[in-house]
């Protein structure tokens, strides 16, 4: 074989190595940039994720507190209806026992009880507004919480590395 056919080989070879070395390079940095664009996009499904934790506990907090106010204005309306009602019962005994006054009493007995019925009927109004709103931040919160789960995966899907 001659030296020039040699030589014309070996730099061939050169060339073909040179050339795969450059597209096994290219390949590397080409999977290392994708790598980067899916920690990105998972650092930001994550972010999210975390937001949308955050808001769900914010809901959550929001109807505890919505609860814990029903509780009170119902506490209050039942307290206001009992004392109402003890009220009516006082001004009817009352009313038995002063026969001259019986229908003066029997009257005040009767808008006493309507007025602390009509305040009880406000104050479970108010109770069931108060648990209607918190059932409403309840289920803002499930749906909060449904979407950090579903951020939290789509984070752990595109991180090949976590």
């Amino acid at each position: 074989m001659s030296t020039i056919a040699i030589i014309a080989i070996v730099v061939v070879v050169l060339i073909v190595l040179g050339v795969g070395l450059a597209v096994a390079r290219r390949e590397a940095e080409k999977r290392r940039r994708e790598r980067e664009r899916l920690r990105s996009e998972a650092a930001g499904h994550r972010q999210e994720a975390e937001a949308h934790a955050l808001r769900a506990q914010e809901e959550q907090d929001g109807a505890t507190r919505e609860r814990e106010r029903a509780a009170e204005l119902a506490a209050a309306a039942e307290e206001r209806s009992s004392a109402g009602e003890q009220r009516a019962e006082q001004e009817r005994q009352r009313a038995a026992e002063l026969r001259a006054a019986a229908d003066q009493h029997e009257g005040a007995a009767a808008e006493q009880e309507a007025e602390h019925a009509a305040a009880s009927d406000e104050h479970r109004q108010a109770a069931d507004e108060r648990e209607r709103r918190a059932a409403e931040a309840e289920e803002r919160a499930q749906r909060e919480g449904r979407a950090a789960g579903f951020h939290d995966e789509q984070a752990a899907e595109r991180d090949p590395d976590a």
